[in-house]
């Protein structure tokens, strides 16, 4: 029989993006909601911290964050907090996938010859096996601060470690048909996800929404997609690029999109899985269009 809720005193949490909120939530659930930091809008590489905003960080008593190799806007107003504050950084847990971040344009059959030295790929989260982890991160953390209700915070871990299995094998299952189908995308974001369900991307137009591609690499690009050696090219939602619509000029290849923080998926308990699900969704029904063309 699951423990009942004690609500006294729960903690005030901030969490800065849409899919570690909503795994934070499903943890939570039963006891509180924590404050979601940054809408599914937002860039977070590249974003203003607004007053509303900073006024959340100053009240929080726990924040879980990436780190700044993602949210380095966030770096000052952090380490400003009260020292009651407790401010989780995701990306320092040793257990961990960490896989190096990849350089943007055609990558080889060695992605180790295309990555940036010692540089960690911040997008964690898109490998269901490190949710797991970040899970039982956030288990610990609350447990500690919130002692009352910590018998929830874990049977709630436990229910949402079988949930994120789950997720992987549907998925996997989902992404059957076309994982050995080429294509590109616009933002290499999706490293994580690539890894863990052995699906074929060969290249980024750019490392980030802030880099543009150099005349050298367009043309390259161009060239593969022309050659039809691959049938789809991703790009972020909410980020289109007229960089696209010149690539695919003259060839057969579809236009799909992707989206690693859930900008239109509403935010609170199961958000997590509906992110990565409408992923693989999107990534399915791209590809598997361009088999049938």
């Amino acid at each position: 029989m699951p423990a009942m809720p004690a609500f006294a005193n729960v903690p005030r949490v901030v969490v800065t993006l849409k899919p570690i909120h909503g795994l934070v939530s499903d943890v939570m659930k039963g006891v509180g909601l924590p404050h979601l930091l940054l809408p599914g809008s937002v860039d977070p590489h590249s974003h203003a911290l607004r007053p509303s905003e900073a006024r959340a960080l100053v009240q929080a008593e726990i924040v879980f964050w990436i780190g700044p190799s993602l949210e380095a806007f966030l770096l000052k107003p952090l380490l400003n907090l009260s020292s009651g504050s407790r401010v989780v950084g995701l990306m320092q847990n040793l257990k961990l996938q960490r896989l190096k971040q990849r350089r943007s344009g055609v990558w080889g059959i060695n992605n180790n010859d295309h990555t940036l030295d010692g540089q960690i790929d911040p997008h964690i989260w898109l490998d269901p096996r490190n949710a797991q982890v970040i899970v039982e991160k956030i288990v610990e953390v609350l447990s500690e601060i919130d002692a009352v209700n910590a018998a929830i915070y874990v049977d709630n871990g436990v229910r949402l470690g079988k949930e994120l299995v789950r997720l992987e094998r549907e998925i996997h299952e989902l992404l059957r048909p076309v994982r050995d189908l080429p294509f590109f995308v616009l933002h290499d974001a999706y490293q994580y996800f690539n890894f863990r369900f052995k699906t074929k991307s060969k290249g980024a137009i750019a490392l980030d929404h802030k880099h543009k591609p150099g005349a050298q690499r367009i043309v390259e690009i161009r060239r593969r997609l022309r050659l039809g050696q691959v049938g789809c090219l991703f790009q972020d939602a909410g980020f289109n690029n007229k960089i696209v619509s010149t690539l695919i000029e003259d060839t057969v290849v579809r236009v799909g999109e992707l989206d690693p923080v859930g900008q239109k998926v509403q935010p609170g308990p199961g958000a997590y899985s509906r992110i990565l699900g409408n992923l693989a969704i999107n990534l399915k029904n791209c590809l598997g269009n361009s088999i049938r063309k």
